[in-house]
């Protein structure tokens, strides 16, 4: 029997190695594929018109047409766009999953982030900077996504030192414009995830689109906002319920 096909869209200031270890847990169940977006995975940068997230939304429409995938899950931004490409009525899996998703906008961090320059400064200057300094600055943000300082890794840092300065304020600044409310979708059934812990994406947020998209939410208590770290033996257990859904 063919195993479910499932594709998962990254974050913000996050790569697809960020995902690997999720992919090998759910390896068993599915055919697992990780959403390239330019700019963050070392692979040039989007070319947009009228906003970039709007961009990779079309990329991740694309791919869901062409490879048919039964799960879609956007992790943070990656949410962000799943959402803005499940606008395009053709589109058809199965179940979308919207996990710490900033919704309708990125709350806490709206007043720094909204002109974009200050995250593309920070960033050239982390990327500039010695590696004792830059990956200080990186591993201290790292540590207010994650509940368990233990998982702050070199790949934070990686990623930091990866994605184009630009193209990460540009995304951030449209994260904290945010989008427009949504409604339930017509042709996918959908889940939103939140965590006890999230000082990104805080869990009232997780609930408004829960309720907006009349769909259950499934929380993490003990997990922060890089829910894959925290709780990755639950959220791939998570998955794996969805995967006999089908």
């Amino acid at each position: 029997m063919a195993k479910a096909r499932l594709l998962l869209i990254h974050g913000w200031l996050h790569s697809r190695k960020r995902y690997i270890p999720l992919a090998q847990a759910l390896a068993g169940q599915y055919e697992v594929a990780l959403q390239p977006l330019p700019g963050y995975d070392d692979i040039g940068r989007p070319t947009w018109t009228g906003g970039h997230l709007a961009w990779y939304a079309d990329q991740v429409a694309s791919r869901i047409r062409q490879q048919r995938p039964q799960v879609v899950v956007g992790f943070s931004m990656g949410g962000q766009i799943l959402l803005r490409a499940l606008q395009d009525q053709t589109l058809t899996p199965a179940w979308a999953v919207f996990s710490n998703t900033p919704y309708p906008a990125l709350a806490p961090l709206n007043g720094l982030v909204r002109w974009g320059w200050p995250v593309a400064w920070g960033l050239r200057a982390v990327q500039k900077a010695p590696r004792p300094l830059g990956k200080g600055l990186v591993d201290f943000f790292a540590s207010q996504t994650v509940r368990a300082g233990r998982l702050v890794d070199d790949l934070f840092y990686e990623d930091a030192c990866r994605v184009k300065p630009a193209v990460a304020a540009a995304s951030a600044r449209e994260l904290a414009r945010g989008i427009d409310r949504v409604g339930p979708l017509k042709h996918t059934a959908a889940v939103v995830t939140g965590s006890g812990h999230d000082r990104l994406v805080p869990l009232a947020q997780a609930r408004r689109l829960a309720g907006d998209l009349a769909v259950p939410l499934v929380t993490f208590p003990e997990a922060g906002h890089t829910v894959v770290l925290d709780a990755l033996a639950d959220y791939a257990a998570f998955l794996g319920l969805l995967a006999r859904r089908l």
